[in-house]
């Protein structure tokens, strides 16, 4: 198991945005690069206080993984996080949108109450106005219309 904040003195985290994908300490599935901004929005205050930057971290998509970003050898989990991951195993409420508040749950009552969703014409025009936010709402760091089609498509089948 990793320490969530096992910090070396000399490592200079504060680099850009990182490139390329690489392996979860934990699971071993590919994990992408976040923005700092991205880290900083959604850790706690208490995270915060024990982190010298929030540059270099990488987001862990994997639902039955624990890690949500890692960075060397810190690891944060949903527990260091002010919101819930949506992705992650067990998550309630399932957030796939988090600028407009679409969840797994408000999917599937759509669904249930009237054969369809408006899930994805509703995000696509908040996204023209008022806009969006993904990189610091969404834990991925990106845009959220592939989770919230992913979704669907397994709500439907």
């Amino acid at each position: 198991m990793f320490s969530t904040f096992k910090v070396k003195e000399e490592h200079n985290c504060c680099t850009p945005q990182p490139k390329g994908k690489v392996e979860c300490p934990e699971c071993g599935q590919k994990a992408k690069g976040v923005l700092g901004k991205t880290v900083e929005h959604l850790v706690t205050e208490e995270t915060k206080a024990k982190l010298d930057c929030f540059d270099g971290f990488y987001y862990c998509k994997t639902p039955s993984c624990e890690v949500v970003y890692f960075r060397g050898d810190e690891i944060l989990t949903q527990e260091n996080m002010s919101v819930v991951v949506g992705c992650k195993e067990g998550a309630s409420p399932a957030t796939v949108c988090y600028c407009f508040e679409w969840s797994k749950e408000k999917i599937k009552a759509e669904l249930e109450a009237t054969g369809k969703t408006t899930a994805l014409e509703d995000i696509k025009a908040k996204m023209e106005d008022p806009g969006c936010s993904c990189e610091i709402l969404n834990p991925s760091g990106g845009c959220c219309l592939g989770d919230v089609s992913k979704a669907i498509k397994e709500l439907q089948s």
